[in-house]
């Protein structure tokens, strides 16, 4: 199967592979220190091949319908696995994640409806952007837990602004913007895609 794979979906699939190495790295206890790295450069590598597949098949026209659907898919799977493995922690509110989570949810059924009455399913403006945001969140959250090398530091803002070094409170409102545009965008997102897929709802059948 790989082998009749184009570029851009051999590196969407390589995105999904790394993901439960990406959560088990983020399991390991913090105390041993090299898994959080290992865990940001894994995550790194991971949104890298989100930029790069997508580079590549828009430049040299490899779209594929394969594409159209396993990246969306694999962009859930790395921001999701993100999202709770930090609220696991006390990084990332459990509010936020379980947004983000019913967004995804929501937009897979919206995208059934599409795919039976044949709607492009290619991820939209909005949630490209989502995505984004998203990954730099996700990865200033992870960079912060790498540098205090403490749960909660990060998680706890207010409380904890006045005891951060320079680096981790750049960090940490690097992330609190980068996560406070994810939710504003992946609520943006969620109405565009109700928006796009509604007529292809029928309530009826």
């Amino acid at each position: 199967m790989f082998k009749k794979m184009n570029l851009p979906n051999k590196l969407t699939m390589l995105r999904i592979i790394l993901v439960p190495f990406f959560i088990i790295a983020m399991a390991l206890p913090i105390d041993w220190v090299w898994p959080i790295w290992t865990a940001f450069g894994i995550y790194i590598v991971a949104a890298f091949t989100d930029f790069l597949d997508g580079q590549i098949s828009r430049r040299k026209n490899m779209v594929t319908k394969f594409g159209k659907i396993m990246d969306p898919l694999a962009d859930k799977l790395l921001v999701s696995s993100g999202f709770i493995m930090l609220s696991g922690i006390g990084v990332i509110p459990t509010w936020i994640t379980a947004i983000i989570i019913f967004r995804d949810f929501f937009v897979n059924a919206l995208r059934m409806f599409g795919a039976e009455n044949k709607t492009d399913l290619a991820a939209g403006v909005s949630g490209k952007i989502k995505t984004i945001f998203q990954l730099f969140g996700i990865v200033f959250a992870i960079l912060g837990v790498c540098i205090s090398n403490t749960y909660n530091t990060m998680g706890i803002f207010f409380e904890k602004a006045t005891s951060m070094t320079t680096p981790e409170l750049l960090i940490n409102v690097l992330m609190t913007i980068s996560i406070g545009a994810a939710v504003v965008a992946t609520i943006w997102s969620l109405i565009a895609y109700i928006i796009r897929f509604k007529k292809d709802i029928n309530v009826e059948e």
